[in-house]
């Protein structure tokens, strides 16, 4: 079953951008952005063929799966646009939880599920900054030189995907992965990007201040599958951190006891080790 445009547009209280195919619909949403399309505008596929996940790897989008990326203009600066994977990351958990599955959160954007930590749904945050693509990487990493406060923020994209009306096996990838369906049986893709639309604008609204990023971070952990393991983090410079995760800081950032000192790790893939 894939999305139903017209009843989606009837459901969300904001403009629906409906595909059958695209490449990726974080690319569509930014260009609808740089467009001047409206906050919250919603951007959905049936079927990506070149969709990508935070680091760059292939993110596997054939039709069943709500494939989505919304358009927002965060009332902050660069500096913490950080924040919105975890908006984005918190969304996508409540959405599956409310059509019964009991998710948990990988740092910093899978859903997953079980104890071997199954992916459901990915995010991908995308931030425009000076007219520049920002994707999941620090600011002054893509523009050296710049101070991520004194950015500007023109727009952001968060993509994010849940392999919903479809099977495990419809989806090519060497990871272990879950979907709705083989969790709880037949789903609505409509409804899910619809409850999903709903709580990613409530949540992008809440991480615009200090006290509802503190919230947020709070519903994070209640809901990690990340904090209290043992940890492995690659990071895009090469760098490998292990040891404990023991919290993250007030700007989202991964805290790893290795033994010798606390590292806070602001990007990577994190993947969790089996203890000695």
């Amino acid at each position: 079953m894939t999305v139903d445009a017209d009843r989606l547009r009837s459901l969300v209280d904001a403009p629906v951008v409906h595909r059958e195919s695209v490449p990726s619909t974080n690319d569509l949403a930014r260009t609808e952005g740089r467009d001047g399309a409206a906050h919250g505008t919603f951007v959905v596929a049936d079927e990506q063929t070149a969709g990508r996940g935070r680091t760059g790897n292939v993110w596997a989008s054939p039709p069943g799966g709500v494939w989505s990326s919304t358009l927002v203009y965060p009332d902050f600066d660069a500096s913490h646009v950080g924040r919105l994977t975890f908006a984005g990351g918190l969304a996508a958990a409540e959405t599956v939880e409310s059509f019964g599955v009991d998710a948990a959160l990988k740092w910093p954007n899978d859903v997953v599920v079980g104890d071997d930590a199954r992916k459901l749904c990915g995010v991908l945050t995308e931030a425009v900054v000076d007219e520049v693509p920002v994707a999941g990487k620090p600011v002054d990493e893509v523009l050296p030189g710049t101070d991520p406060a004194d950015a500007e923020l023109s727009f952001a994209v968060l993509g994010i995907g849940v392999n919903a009306a479809l099977d495990p096996s419809d989806l090519d990838v060497e990871r272990d992965v879950t979907t709705l369906r083989a969790e709880v049986g037949d789903v609505d893709a409509t409804a899910i990007a619809a409850t999903l639309h709903e709580r990613l604008i409530a949540w992008v609204e809440r991480v615009g201040t200090d006290d509802g990023f503190a919230a947020a971070l709070d519903a994070w952990r209640e809901r990690s599958a990340t904090l209290g393991e043992r940890v492995r983090v690659e990071t895009r410079g090469g760098e490998t951190v292990v040891g404990d995760a023991t919290g993250v800081t007030s700007r989202g950032a991964l805290v790893v006891d290795t033994g010798d000192e606390d590292v806070a790790v602001t990007e990577g893939e994190c993947s969790r080790l089996r203890r000695a």
